[in-house]
């Protein structure tokens, strides 16, 4: 009996507690009650028939999460009914969208933008720079001359440091502290000087002397300095991913150049979610690597997987017989092969 009283006691002093932390926590209007908060309209089932908001509105400490959740990827139920269809029944998934369901799965455009930050920020944490690197995050027009003034800045404090070390009555602790800010300061200017210097020669001249010249020049100093130029393609992919959309979408209409059955926003959807879908499949290919997983049969088993789905997917979403998937295979691995080339090829020549 005094076991009850103090567990009834502490659900009293536990709900007091919630009450103070949040002030009308938990409250909601019930369904199909009232008028909506929002637009005003009266209710008549879970949802405003006027504005579409729900008619519980929660007010709680882990709402916040679900709120965030569902702003990133509307993960009310809809990733877990998108992520399992594509990744075994890709070309269901694509066809069922484009044919209107739509409410049902993730947007394959919002999908495509997760992955490609989900990936830059897995390859981030997986893969090691160095601090000239880190230099190398901007890459604007102005970044030439932003890095040499910044060399003049590091200049005058080298300057300044070496004045006072040669100025007479230092301590010991006070000279080793300024050799200290020495060292530190010419540190950093190798660092800036090796970013001004990186960034001339994929933006100067070269550009004038057009294309075998810049991809020349691109590639000799990719060689001087190969994890700065490794690190700036990284960069400039995560920005840039979405013009790999763009040129898959002409190469997957040759596919089928005669048909009617098809139209170009077909085609975008179908390379928008096989794109998300190689994305995550590389985020897991990182994270396997990061982890010293066995890399050999790793690789193999994924690229397996990589060419499967490609296959799965174009005979599906295109309802296609196995002979015409199968023949259409090999030219989709191609126009895959010259996408990313042309992709990658942009990104060099914008430097």
């Amino acid at each position: 009996m005094t076991g009850e009283i103090d567990a009834a006691g502490d659900a009293i002093t536990g709900g007091m507690i919630a009450r103070a932390v949040e002030p009308g926590h938990g409250e909601s209007q019930h369904e199909g009650h009232g008028t909506c908060l929002n637009c005003g309209a009266p209710l008549a089932g879970a949802y405003c028939a006027q504005c579409g908001q729900a008619a519980h509105v929660h007010r709680s400490f882990g709402a916040i999460g679900h709120d965030l959740a569902h702003g990133v990827l509307h993960f009310e139920g809809k990733i877990f009914r998108t992520l399992p269809e594509l990744a075994l029944r890709p070309g269901r998934l694509t066809r069922r969208y484009i044919h209107g369901e739509r409410a049902k799965f993730v947007s394959p455009f919002a999908l495509f933008l997760f992955t490609a930050f989900l990936m830059y920020a897995i390859f981030s944490l997986t893969s090691g720079h160095g601090a000239s690197a880190g230099k190398m995050v901007q890459m604007d027009d102005g970044a030439i001359a932003e890095l040499r003034a910044e060399e003049a800045k590091a200049d005058a404090q080298i300057a300044k440091i070496e004045t006072q070390l040669n100025a007479p009555g230092l301590t010991p602790a006070q000279r080793a502290t300024l050799n200290e800010d020495l060292g530190e300061a010419r540190e950093e200017r190798k660092g800036i000087s090796l970013a001004a210097n990186m960034t001339e020669t994929l933006r100067g001249e070269g550009m004038n002397g057009g294309v075998a010249a810049t991809v020349g020049e691109v590639v000799s100093a990719a060689a001087k300095d190969p994890e700065l130029a490794y690190y700036k393609l990284k960069a400039n992919a995560y920005k840039f991913s979405w013009a790999l959309i763009l040129f898959s979408m002409p190469f997957v209409w040759l596919l089928f150049p005669f048909s009617r059955r098809f139209k170009m926003y077909d085609h975008a959807i179908y390379v928008t979610y096989s794109i998300a879908f190689m994305s995550l499949l590389f985020s897991l290919s990182m994270l396997l690597s990061a982890l010293h997983v066995t890399a050999g049969l790793v690789t193999t088993v994924l690229l397996l997987y990589a060419a499967w789905h490609m296959y799965r997917q174009m005979k599906d979403a295109y309802s296609l017989s196995r002979f015409g998937a199968l023949w259409r295979l090999p030219l989709l691995y191609m126009f895959a092969c010259l996408a990313l080339a042309l992709f990658f090829t942009m990104l060099v020549m914008m430097g």
